[in-house]
């Protein structure tokens, strides 16, 4: 067992960053939106060559736009903390936020079951938007508020969204269940909440101390990389990062606030 050592560092520097590995991962969120969407570059084909999409084409369009919304769920997860709802207690940083797992003797750490919540609140938030850009002259499109169902798995996040769809063409109505269409996106959220909570869960035992070997390797069997990295004088950003599921890495952090006192602080 080691004793948590943080060193005084400057806040500008800090802030410098976590804006820089925030911003890029926006980036990655933005880019995602605008460059490589298969469900964008396929209507834009249709569009392009003058070509009306057949009805199958919009129920294709309507499933693409549930896995585009999934992922971009699971990004937004990764920079809240497991967050898309702000919880009662976070770091304000405007454009984003980050959660505490740990303040001063609380423990906060979401479960699994409250993650899977919130990346429901944003698909059900967000799939509309993407709905509404399937805008094909002859196509006229009506759809309920969606209710979706996310479930983190190991490797893998799954999302049903219990949607349905009225598709109107030349007077014909066809009804598309989105329901029946599960989208399962290759992720490791699970893993990295397990190693989240091994983390947080450490303090419980003693709040000094932490088995750095021990988290080495539990990270290590789960192809993940922890960074720690001084956030103020009392408070620690944990960053939790992978590059196997995505061609881009997949960043999921938080924060943990302790007292002067448990920190043994060396300035």
């Amino acid at each position: 067992m080691k004793k948590k050592v943080v060193s005084t560092k400057s806040q500008t520097t800090i802030f410098i960053i976590i804006a820089v590995l925030i911003a890029a991962s926006i980036v990655l969120i933005i880019y995602s939106r605008t460059s490589s969407k298969k469900s964008d570059l396929e209507k834009e084909y249709f569009i392009n060559q003058g070509i009306e999409p057949s009805i199958n084409n919009i129920q294709n369009f309507i499933v693409d736009c549930l896995e585009e919304t999934s992922k971009e769920a699971l990004k937004i997860i990764g920079i809240h903390g497991g967050y898309y709802i702000p919880p009662e207690l976070y770091y304000d940083l405007d454009w984003a936020f980050i959660p505490y797992y740990y303040y001063q003797g609380q423990f906060l750490m979401p479960t699994n079951q409250e993650v899977e919540m919130q990346l429901s609140l944003f698909v059900d938030d967000a799939l509309g938007f993407c709905l509404s850009e399937i805008n094909f002259r002859n196509f006229q499109l009506e759809y309920s508020h969606p209710s979706t169902l996310s479930s983190i798995q190991k490797n893998k996040v799954s999302f049903t969204a219990d949607l349905s769809t009225t598709i109107t063409n030349d007077g014909k109505t066809t009804q598309f269940e989105l329901a029946q269409h599960t989208i399962s996106i290759n992720s490791s959220l699970y893993e990295i909440l397990e190693v989240a909570n091994y983390i947080t869960e450490t303090h419980k035992d003693d709040k000094n101390l932490i088995c750095i070997n021990c988290l080495t390797e539990i990270a290590k069997e789960r192809n993940l990389f922890v960074d720690f990295i001084a956030f103020e004088e009392d408070t620690t950003l944990i960053m939790i990062l992978e590059n196997s599921t995505a061609p881009e890495p997949y960043i999921f952090e938080f924060l943990n606030k302790y007292t002067i006192d448990d920190l043994g602080v060396q300035t």
